[in-house]
């Protein structure tokens, strides 16, 4: 933080002003789509305790912040018919998430575990 300097009683104060952080992590300036048929729109997206905290501009400070000009912001994608059967091997499901996978179904084919 930069030191704020204040001239108090004809004095040359020095203080560093302490922004306490609003959200855990702001995604800033992507392209949204929320998942509700809305059209897609510019905003900045903002995480509190792992979950969405607010939608919109200059949301406020946050203790990181990702630039994703350029990029589109969406939820995460539900695979209602995978054949993930090495999940217990792999239980990141890594390959799943770099496609915004968030979400499996599993066993609805009847051979699995």
């Amino acid at each position: 933080m930069l030191p704020l300097f204040i001239i108090f009683s004809g004095l040359l104060l020095s203080v560093v002003a302490s922004a306490r952080a609003e959200f855990d992590l702001v995604l800033r300036g992507g392209r949204v789509i929320d998942g509700m048929g809305n059209p897609a729109r510019f905003a900045d997206v903002a995480i509190k305790d792992g979950r969405i905290a607010a939608i919109g501009r200059e949301l406020g400070a946050a203790k990181s912040v990702v630039d994703c000009a350029g990029l589109v912001v969406a939820p995460g994608f539900i695979d209602v018919h995978t054949h993930a059967e090495n999940i217990d091997e792999l239980p990141l499901a890594e390959n799943f998430a770099r496609m915004g996978v968030t979400t499996l179904v599993l066993g609805n084919c009847g051979s699995s575990a």
